[in-house]
């Protein structure tokens, strides 16, 4: 019954109790907003917003942790020790958040060239700048791409490469699934933009096998099809399973076809409804063999929905894949 007036006796009289119950709050909301039911009915926008708001509260934990907290109130070098640790943490995110983007727009002076629609709600932006080779960028890696327009400035989206780097541009492949990325289509050529990166390890680097096959599940072709287009091989050595549920929803086809024919790969279109009559067949370890005879002697790559990666997963170690030669790069669409 005494609950709330001791709450407020405690705010209204223990330094720095408001500002810390604001951080806290702020942390618990983005400790919700990460969990995944949450994530996948938030906008880009609005996730990126609050996990922006971590930064104030930890700030606002400062002041109630360092200049007042018992502890270190009456240990100086304590509290020296810990607002060190706050000074350095700030440093490093005004290098990596403002100064190395700044930096990095400056000399790479990227910019959008070409946008080309690649089928039903899927576009291509080819971005083109100075010294991108200089990145180090491989095929299957993804960066953080800001465009520099008034909506779209403040946050930024990861998206991978779409064709292997030439050192002269880079091109990315987005398919309309969220609010930033149902209006790519509208950034204007010659647009300003600052990428940070490269990420991710779904490389060829990490290939230990002579024959590889790709499993590409939806708009997950993206690094599929600009690894195929880097990854050594002999032909033969490389094969593509692409999983969709309409014909319309292939892309790349004719790049596809081009590499095929180029450099020996195997195309196989796997196209159908999972709910349907033979849906439970598609893509069982009966039907991967039946794909790629000798499997299991085989190195997978695989990218596409979760769900579906899980599925692929299982059944390519049912199908006698070792798990240590499958190789995953996961999709969250709600961008």
């Amino acid at each position: 019954m005494h609950h709330a007036p001791e709450v407020v006796r405690l705010l209204a009289n223990y330094p720095g109790m408001v500002a810390a119950t604001v951080g806290t709050g702020l942390m618990v909301v983005v400790v919700i907003t990460s969990l995944v039911i949450a994530r996948q009915r938030l906008p880009y926008e609005a996730w990126y917003l609050v996990h922006l708001s971590a930064y104030a509260g930890i700030a606002l934990a400062w002041v109630h942790q360092i200049p007042t907290g018992n502890e270190l109130a009456a240990n100086p070098a304590a509290a020296a020790y810990w607002t060190a640790l706050y000074l350095a943490t700030l440093a490093l995110l005004m290098v990596f958040r403002i100064v190395q983007p700044v930096f990095s727009a400056a000399w790479y002076r990227m910019h959008v060239t070409e946008v080309t629609v690649e089928g039903l709600g899927v576009v291509s932006l080819r971005i083109s700048g100075r010294h991108l080779d200089r990145l180090g960028a491989r095929a299957g890696q993804f960066f953080l791409w800001r465009f520099l327009t008034r909506e779209r400035w403040w946050a930024a989206h990861p998206f991978s490469l779409s064709a292997a780097p030439d050192g002269r541009s880079l091109r990315i492949t987005v398919k309309s699934v969220g609010d930033f990325s149902s209006r790519i289509g509208e950034v204007p050529p010659g647009t300003r933009v600052i990428a940070e990166g490269p990420f991710g390890v779904f490389t060829a680097a990490v290939r230990r096998r002579e024959r590889v096959v790709l499993i590409a599940g939806g708009i997950g072709i993206t690094p599929i099809r600009a690894l195929l287009e880097e990854m050594p091989g002999h032909p033969g050595d490389l094969a593509l399973i692409y999983r969709v549920l309409r014909d319309d929803e292939l892309v790349f086809r004719d790049e596809l076809v081009a590499l095929a024919r180029e450099r020996g790969i195997t195309l196989h279109y796997v196209v159908g409804d999972h709910n349907g009559p033979d849906g439970a067949r598609l893509l069982s370890p009966e039907h991967l063999r039946a794909l790629i005879p000798a499997l299991a002697e085989r190195e997978v790559y695989r990218c596409g929905p979760p769900a579906m990666m899980r599925v692929v997963e299982q059944n390519a170690r049912r199908a006698g894949v070792p798990a240590k030669y499958i190789h995953t790069e996961r999709f969250a669409l709600a961008l």
